[in-house]
């Protein structure tokens, strides 16, 4: 992941020859969904702490060598130690992730318009107050034990006392997480200023852009069509809503004969409809701009 380029220079304490002290980040055994996004938020977005060694104490008020907490500019403890990055001394709505990302903000490390960070922290922090137990709708669904949170507690009901395991496998996951959150935050703004149009089943929006994640921000939005055009290889993608009953095989009949020399495949969902995969390389890309995608879905 790439590192703002805003990050100052390193603060911390240098050794006798004059290298920077490895900075040690303090967390509580068997660490939970608060304190490794904390840990993910110092080593991702702050240099210092990209190569920091994980220390873990019991949990309350223990700290790393039973140093007084946040003494050692070189130790930083969060979600546990009653520090700067623990939370468990307020009622506050906050978690050490969160309190971490306010102090990212506020040093420089992290810009504050990073909308995708901000929703992360956001979800975290209301995982750490229970929110999916008694405020998220359908609490008891089955769907909740495949989200990361649960998925942690399985892991170390498998693999018990695995400390940077558990780290290891969070962090990787929030990596993906905060990916697809930019993707979505990027997808929202592009179908904002998209093409609108209108079909048989509701209302249609078709954008240039390399991005994906239009193609399900767009139906979850309420699209009853989306069309995506990728500028650089020239596929096209569309997708329909089942919401609205779409089917989109005379589409993809209209489409076949205004360019047939592209590759086109309809799904048999009816509702996928797609010039372009990375699951076939080999598939045609269309001639068809935007505009001419629309004027067809307009008619289909």
């Amino acid at each position: 992941m790439t590192r703002p380029s805003s990050a100052k220079a390193s603060e911390g304490r240098k050794d006798v020859y004059g290298k920077l002290a490895q900075k040690i980040i303090v967390t509580h055994q068997s660490p939970d969904f608060d304190g490794i996004p904390a840990i993910w938020l110092l080593k991702r977005f702050h240099p210092d702490f990209a190569d920091a060694r994980l220390a873990f104490v019991p949990v309350g008020d223990a700290t790393y060598n039973n140093e007084p907490v946040d003494s050692n500019l070189d130790v930083v403890h969060v979600d546990t130690g009653m520090g700067k990055f623990d939370h468990h001394q307020t009622n506050d709505f906050t978690c050490g992730a969160k309190l971490v990302h306010e102090w990212l903000i506020k040093e420089d490390y992290v810009a504050k318009d990073d909308e995708a960070l901000k929703r992360l922290v956001e979800i975290v922090t209301q995982l750490d107050h229970g929110w999916d137990s008694h405020k998220w709708c359908e609490a008891a669904n089955d769907r909740y034990e495949f989200s990361l949170h649960n998925i942690l507690v399985g892991w170390k009901l498998i693999y018990a006392n695995e400390n940077e395991k558990y780290v290891e496998w969070i962090m990787h996951a929030l990596d993906s997480v905060y990916k697809l959150l930019q993707l979505k935050v990027a997808a929202e703004k592009e179908i904002e200023e998209g093409k609108k149009f209108k079909t048989r089943w509701g209302k249609g929006v078709g954008v240039y852009t390399n991005n994906d994640a239009i193609l399900d921000v767009g139906i979850k939005g309420g699209f009853a069509v989306v069309a995506r055009k990728d500028p650089g290889r020239g596929y096209l993608r569309i997708t329909g809503s089942t919401n609205h009953k779409v089917d989109l095989t005379h589409a993809w009949e209209m489409f076949k004969s205004a360019d047939p020399a592209a590759t086109w495949f309809l799904h048999a969902s009816k509702v996928l409809l797609r010039n372009g995969s990375s699951r076939n390389p080999d598939m045609k890309p269309t001639k068809l701009d935007i505009d001419e995608v629309v004027k067809i879905l307009e008619k289909a």
